[in-house]
């Protein structure tokens, strides 16, 4: 026992030495101190090393088959994403010798691996058994207050809200009494009832964040009824409440605001089908509550259609024998939105939006080979200048965002539209015959979805000039003034990050998600699967580095993070949860 303690130690010693030196390295590849600031990293990794030796086996042998092996794999796959999202590609390492270079880089992606790996089997320990507890409704309302308050805040801050060109392009499609689908006319015409009662931005931002505030409390209030402890749900409420993103959010006049609110909810409905096995959605008012969120979730963008459809097919599938709801939401949701977009639009003369938003990355990824004097043939230059001048291409190609083209002077939208088949023709030929370029340019574009590096535009603080008398006042300069301060500190560069890029929180969902698996079983991942195939929307077509693309990831990140702790198998069938109206079932 003394000797093995002995070589537990000694390995323990060895290791912190090595694992000290290496991270010193990784991080200071080029500090003049890097032989001394190991001295700091020996006795913690050394500790650290010491506690994985003599406790980690053991608790990976209490395991069941199953984690035994699903963990080294998720811990592999943790270790990839945050490669990903988090580490620079530039090699810092460079002036080390190859043995070197590969040496720490395999060194610190072992160390990333057991991180993961214990942090997977410590959270396992800790399970919140489901309790289905009966509480009143009117602690939504509670939850809902502080991001009520934070709405109230902003507003006076920044009065009577913030608008963009999307705002303006919408509040003058109202003015003007003459609709088109852009942006979406439902959120348009969403917007024109809330002025029918108060002509004023400030109308449309009350609503909005009365409506995002009880979406919210919703989601806290459903995770108390199923047994989560209140102090730990006063904790988000605090954290999302103080969070300087959600209130310059809540009262922009965007359509992303509301759709990412729906996301929200969407994601908390199925965790009341996941935790039940489908019997919360067999009461007939709980089905229509889910097919009014899914309408919320198709209708207030246009990218809604992936996520909405993408989850229900996928519910639809794990769920043959009780997939009837399923296929019920499937087809209202679908029939109604088809008659929106169809006969109704028609009646009253909307025009659609025009489907050269879909060529936002061909677009890029062809003004990138033209910047980067990549290999074109005369036919294909002959096309390419047909949309565009090829000095134009190239002089207002910016990597990650396409508006620079599209809605330049020169740019002819029309003969894209024209031609589609030839446009497509011409971005084959270019990413096949330069892809390097081209793949480099896609990942510039997509950037938001994956990265937490580069930039991202928060959006706005004010409202856009414009020639409908629409201006922001000051009310109260102090609080203007620190509302400021708030938003600026979360745009500097060293916190930026942890506000402003979407991939942040998807590492988090991710990770979550993993656990959930973990816990639960795999169909815990229907509860993600909203906001994963909203942001893989980014990686089919998205036209700028916009947050509000993946505002959904902020609203939504902490959910799977408190969802994963759910204990399922506690679940003896109680359906209480379920009103009375189930029992027919």
């Amino acid at each position: 026992m003394i000797k093995s303690n002995v070589t537990n130690n000694v390995s323990s010693l060895i290791l912190g030495v090595i694992y000290s030196f290496t991270i010193s390295l990784y991080i200071n590849p080029n500090n003049n101190n890097r032989m001394l600031i190991p001295l700091f990293f020996i006795i913690p990794l050394t500790l650290f090393f010491s506690k994985i030796i003599n406790e980690l086996p053991n608790k990976f042998n209490n395991l069941n088959k199953k984690n035994k092996i699903l963990i080294p794999i998720f811990s592999f796959m943790a270790c990839i994403l945050y490669k990903i999202i988090f580490i620079s590609y530039k090699n810092y390492l460079l002036s080390y010798p190859t043995i070197i270079k590969y040496s720490i880089n395999i060194f610190m992606f072992l160390l990333l691996f057991i991180s993961f790996s214990i942090l997977f089997i410590s959270l396992l320990q800790f399970e919140i058994p489901v309790k289905h507890e009966h509480i009143s409704k009117k602690r939504i309302l509670i939850y809902a207050v502080p991001f009520i308050l934070l709405g109230i805040f902003y507003l006076l801050a920044f009065y009577p809200g913030v608008m963009t060109a999307d705002s303006m392009n919408q509040w003058w499609q109202i003015s003007e009494g003459v609709y088109y689908d852009s942006n979406p006319v439902v959120h348009t015409l969403f917007t024109y009832l809330i002025t029918k009662v108060w002509y004023s931005p400030a109308a449309v931002v009350i609503v909005q964040v009365l409506i995002m505030s009880i979406m919210i409390g919703y989601c806290m209030y459903n995770f108390e009824r199923l047994g989560v402890d209140k102090k730990i749900l006063y904790l988000i409420t605090l954290v999302m409440a103080l969070n300087p993103v959600n209130g310059i959010m809540f009262i922009t006049l965007w359509k992303d605001i509301i759709y990412s609110g729906f996301i929200l909810l969407f994601t908390m409905l199925i965790i009341n089908i996941v935790i039940t096995n489908n019997e919360w959605i067999y009461n007939r008012k709980n089905l229509i509550y889910f097919i009014l969120c899914s309408l919320g979730v198709v209708l207030f963008r246009h990218n809604g259609l992936v996520p909405l459809f993408g989850t229900l097919i996928m519910l639809i599938l794990v769920n043959i024998k009780k997939s009837k709801p399923y296929i019920i939401t499937f087809v209202s949701v679908l029939t109604i939105f088809l008659l929106i977009k169809g006969p109704i639009y028609s009646l009253i003369g909307i025009e659609p939006a025009s489907s050269s938003e879909a060529f936002g990355i061909p677009t890029q990824q062809i003004a990138a080979v033209i910047k980067n004097n990549g290999y074109l043939n005369e036919e294909q230059l002959k096309k390419a200048t047909e949309i565009m001048p090829l000095s134009s291409w190239s002089e207002n190609y910016m990597p990650g965002n396409v508006d620079y083209i599209k809605f330049h002077k020169d740019f002819k939208v029309d003969s894209l539209m024209d031609d589609k088949v030839g446009f497509l023709k011409l971005w084959a030929g270019a990413c096949i015959q330069n892809p390097k370029i081209a793949f480099d340019s896609y990942l510039s574009q997509t950037a938001i979805g994956w990265s937490v590096k580069g930039y991202v535009n928060g959006g706005s603080r004010g409202i856009l000039e414009n020639s409908l008398g629409l201006k922001q006042t000051v009310l109260i300069n102090s609080l203007t003034k620190l509302c400021n301060k708030f938003l600026d500190l979360t745009q500097k560069p060293d916190l930026q990050h942890f506000f402003w890029k979407p991939a942040f929180q998807m590492f988090f969902i991710l990770l979550f998600g993993l656990l959930a698996i973990l816990r639960n079983g795999s169909k815990t991942l229907l509860v993600i699967l909203p906001v994963l195939l909203n942001a893989a929307t980014i990686f089919i077509a998205t036209p700028a580095q916009d947050f509000r693309y993946l505002y959904s990831n902020t609203l939504v990140y902490l959910i799977p993070i408190v969802f994963c702790f759910i204990k399922i198998d506690s679940v003896k069938h109680d359906i209480s949860i379920v009103p009375k109206a189930t029992s027919k079932k």
